[in-house]
C-alpha cells in the first residue's frame, strides 16, 4: 500500500500497532480495516501510545489537540518542543509515515528497551486544521543543531576525545537501530543532531526501512551522494552495510572538516 487516502486513517495509523512492514522483528498485530468494522475510533485526546525515553517507559505518546499550541512559529534559538511538519499529508505514502512507525517498532521490542538511546525521540502527534497536515512532537536540538553546524562552527577547537565520544555515540545508536533490523537508508551529517548537553541522537528515520522487509524497489535510490554506498549506484538493494558506508564518510567528516568530496560536482542521473 503506497499511499492512505483518509485523513482519519492515517491518524489511526499512526496510533496503532499496525504496520506496512512484513517480517519485521517485532511481533505485530493483524492489519484491520478499522472503519470497515465499524471499530475505529475517531482521533481525540484519548488516543494513547506507549513511547520510551532514554532507558525508561516515561509515559504515553499523545494525539494533541492542535488549538492547545499557542504562539506557533517557525524554529527560534532556545526553544524546547518542535512540531515537524508532514507537508502536503493529503498525499503522504506508507514510506513517509514510516519515520513514527519504525520508532514504534522499536520502542515496543522489550528486549532492547534498555538500549533505545542516541536515537531521536517522539513525544506525540497533532494536525493543523487548516492544511490537515499531520505535525510530529519532538525535542529541539538547540544546542549545536545538527553534526553538519556543530563540525564547521568549531571545528580546530574539537579535541580527539571528545570526536571519538561523538563517533561511539553515534555508531552506539546505528546499532542500536541495526539489532531490531531495521536500516535508516538516509544516513548523513544532516540527521545527526546534538542536544544541551552534546549527546547526539540518529534523527529523520523518515524512508528507514525493516532490513527483513521481503519487497525493495531497487529502483528507487534515496540520500545524498558523498554518503551512498557504491552498490546503490548499481541499482543493489540497501543493506545494514549501506548504512555503515554512511557512517564511515561522517568519520571522514569528524577528521576533515569537511563532507567527502565536498569539491565535486555531484551527477544526479
Amino acid at each position: 500500500m503506497d499511499q492512505i487516502s483518509n485523513y482519519k486513517h492515517k491518524i489511526d495509523f499512526l496510533l496503532s500497532n499496525d504496520t506496512f512492514q512484513a517480517q519485521t522483528a517485532v511481533k505485530q498485530k493483524p492489519n484491520v480495516c478499522n472503519e470497515c468494522n465499524r471499530k475505529r475510533k475517531f482521533f481525540d485526546e484519548s488516543h494513547q501510545y506507549t513511547l520510551i525515553i532514554g532507558n525508561r517507559i516515561a509515559g504515553k505518546m499523545v494525539f494533541v489537540p492542535f488549538e492547545q499550541f499557542k504562539n506557533v512559529e517557525y524554529i527560534a534559538e532556545g526553544g524546547f518542543i518542535v512540531l515537524k511538519k508532514l507537508n502536503n499529508s493529503k498525499s503522504i505514502t506508507s514510506k513517509e509515515l514510516n519515520e513514527l512507525k519504525v520508532f514504534h517498532e522499536f520502542s515496543l521490542n522489550s528486549k532492547y528497551r534498555s538500549n533505545v538511546t542516541n536515537v531521536g525521540i517522539y513525544f506525540g502527534i497533532t494536525q493543523d486544521p487548516v492544511t490537515k497536515d499531520i505535525m510530529i512532537l519532538m525535542p529541539y536540538y538547540y544546542n549545536s543543531g545538527d553534526l553538519i553546524h556543530y563540525l564547521s562552527n568549531d571545528f580546530y577547537n574539537i579535541n580527539w576525545k571528545t570526536k571519538l565520544c561523538n563517533l561511539r555515540d553515534i555508531i552506539y545508536g546505528l546499532k542500536n537501530i541495526h539489532i531490531v533490523h531495521i536500516i535508516h537508508r538516509d544516513f548523513h551529517s544532516g540527521n545527526i543532531f546534538f542536544d544541551k548537553n552534546n549527546s547526539t541522537y540518529i534523527g529523520d528515520l523518515g524512508i528507514s526501512k525493516s532490513a527483513t522487509e521481503s519487497i525493495d524497489n531497487n529502483n528507487e535510490n534515496y540520500g545524498i551522494i558523498p554518503y551512498m554506498a557504491p552498490e546503490m549506484f548499481q541499482r543493489q538493494k540497501y543493506t545494514e552495510a549501506s548504512d555503515i558506508y554512511s557512517f564511515s564518510m561522517i568519520m571522514w567528516e569528524f577528521i576533515i572538516g569537511r563532507r567527502s568530496f565536498w569539491n565535486r560536482a555531484h551527477d544526479a542521473e
